[in-house]
């Protein structure tokens, strides 16, 4: 953005989450003028668990732009992206990045992704795609090799002017555009944003929504109109067919509905997105502690119950229904990835809630009937001197091996399995201390397989639980320091039936966490000082892949 004149530089991945992750949660727009040329960039995720974003905004692009690590090559998330872009006959030009990294081979990253082309069915025509070598850090790409980049983006830009398709667009037909995205003003309330297909909108003019062919119109009015540059909204009062812009004007809209001309309607197919495999049960949260921080501002259930409607609004791949009992909301999702950022950005809003340990989604054949479960792609970096471990774990869960090659970094392990969804539960965690953490899990949705009714333990060593409420003792920590891990320190506040740590056995422990050492008159011989170690401190994620089908986990804007 900055070599196409953009004075003030900033990320496409603003969100503080995003920032911290190091990855793309949502969808964003941008746009650069090259040559006179106005180029829309769509910033889409690579992880499966955040697909809804990518299979709806797929329908705005007219080429993909694949960006690969010149050291890791494809990841399981390309695959997933790439899989999306073709069954849309999208354009693909594929961009080795990092090529400035001195463990890239790109030849070798160059020839794995032609195989992953080849192995999602792309036809002759697509696999002859078009390469593009470049280092986004220092801003240099080039179209013959990483050791002649030249010293801009340009030959990149280039690349895409060349082969993006130019946009098909009728100017006489009547309007249509497919709402995409959602965005939120406190001003001006909800925003719709979208890629006209034909036609044009100006500022003033009335409007249809319509969800498909049959459904009734709803009107309203354009009150304001804007459309991308570089990274920002800017207001215009017109935008043609072609390009992609974001109006206000209308409250009753979804994701799917098409913007038509009252006079002359013709809808688009509504958006599709795969069906969810994991959920869990929100919930108001009725622990004895509840409720007892000032930051914690949303605690009731119609609040929580309003928070998930607008998430659900906006993230089609998200699906929420009554839980099991009073004040409790079943929310239906790709992957625990998913939920749990969804999980603490409530949390950083004010929200304090209680949720169930993740449930793996089973669904009906449509052929057979029988039910099936969802199997996932995982692939798992580690070095050699650990592989043996993580071979061990995928085995005892029914993981299944299919691929083992080496590492981008020297005396490291590539492995692909194949394993169910309920059984990849709490195994990142399980990798993590195993080896030291130096393995790299990533996974994605692979396919429907049939359920063998057989339950999956998700961990194999029990819970210590209080039995009293009351601040915990540094007394009764160090004396069961031999029994496990603590998850409180001393003088922190507990409940009866909370669980205070891991156990180092397989069933549950019971403790008085409260309990102190007896005063008596004998004076205490001297000794040396004792300490105890640290609480073990988790996160969302960590306490998702530990929590038990009988555990519940508070979370709260302060702790967990």
């Amino acid at each position: 953005m900055k070599q196409c004149g953009m004075e003030k530089g900033a990320s496409m991945d603003s969100n503080q989450l995003e920032q911290e992750r190091g990855i793309t949660i949502l969808a964003k727009n941008a746009a650069v003028k090259y040559k006179g040329i106005k180029i829309n960039i769509v910033d889409t995720p690579g992880h499966a668990d955040f697909g809804g974003e990518v299979e709806r905004i797929l329908n705005m692009a007219d080429a993909c732009l694949l960006l690969v690590d010149a050291a890791e090559g494809p990841m399981p998330q390309t695959k997933f992206v790439l899989r999306q872009a073709l069954k849309l006959n999208r354009k693909v030009i594929v961009c080795i990045n990092k090529v400035d990294k001195p463990s890239s081979r790109c030849d070798w990253v160059l020839d794995t992704t032609f195989d992953l082309f080849a192995s999602l069915g792309a036809d002759d025509e697509t696999c002859d795609f078009p390469v593009v070598y470049a280092s986004g850090f220092n801003g240099v790409a080039s179209v013959d090799g990483p050791d002649k980049l030249s010293e801009d983006l340009k030959p990149l830009l280039d690349t895409i002017l060349k082969e993006c398709p130019k946009p098909k667009v009728d100017m006489e037909a009547p309007l249509q555009m497919l709402v995409t995205n959602l965005d939120y003003d406190d001003y001006v309330g909800r925003i719709c944003i979208g890629r006209i297909t034909s036609g044009s909108i100006k500022v003033g003019q009335e409007v249809g929504f319509m969800y498909g062919e049959g459904s009734p119109v709803r009107k309203s009015t354009v009150t304001k109109l804007w459309h991308f540059n570089n990274n920002e909204k800017e207001a215009i009062d017109e935008v043609t067919g072609g390009d992609i812009c974001c109006f206000a004007g209308v409250d009753d809209v979804s994701i799917g509905d098409t913007v038509v001309d009252p006079k002359d309607t013709r809808p688009l197919p509504p958006i599709v997105v795969e069906e969810p495999t994991v959920a869990m049960e929100f919930g108001v949260n009725k622990s004895p502690l509840a409720a007892q921080l000032k930051e914690s501002t949303k605690v009731t259930a119609p609040q929580i119950k309003a928070r998930l409607e607008k998430e659900c609004l906006t993230n089609l791949a998200l699906r929420m229904e009554p839980g099991s009992v009073a004040e409790t909301f079943k929310v239906k999702g790709r992957g625990t990835l998913q939920l749990g950022v969804l999980m603490e950005n409530m949390r950083r809003e004010g929200f304090e809630i209680m949720v169930s340990a993740p449930e793996v989604l089973l669904r009906k054949c449509p052929e057979t009937g029988v039910n099936q479960e969802p199997y996932e792609e995982v692939v798992v970096d580690v070095p050699t001197e650990y592989q043996g471990i993580i071979m061990e774990e995928m085995q005892a869960k029914g993981g299944m091996m299919k691929n083992m090659e080496a590492g981008a970094v020297e005396n490291t392990q590539v492995l692909t399995f194949e394993i169910p969804t309920r059984a990849l539960i709490g195994m990142q965690g399980k990798f993590m201390q195993r080896t030291s953490g130096t393995a790299v899990m990533t996974s994605q949705f692979s396919h429907w397989a049939e359920y063998d009714g057989s339950n999956t333990k998700i961990r194999d060593k029990g819970s210590i639980v209080s039995t009293a409420d009351g601040k915990a003792t540094f007394y009764t920590i160090l004396n069961m320091q031999a029994r496990g891990k603590f998850f409180v320190d001393p003088a922190e506040e507990c409940y009866a039936g909370q669980v205070v740590g891991l156990h180092n056995k397989e069933p549950d422990l019971t403790i008085n966490i409260t309990k102190e050492k007896n005063v008596t008159n004998v004076r205490a011989q001297g000794k040396t000082a004792e300490t105890i170690p640290p609480k073990v401190q988790m996160t969302i994620d960590d306490w998702l892949g530990h929590m038990d089908t009988d555990e519940v986990l508070e979370v709260t804007p302060v702790q967990l």
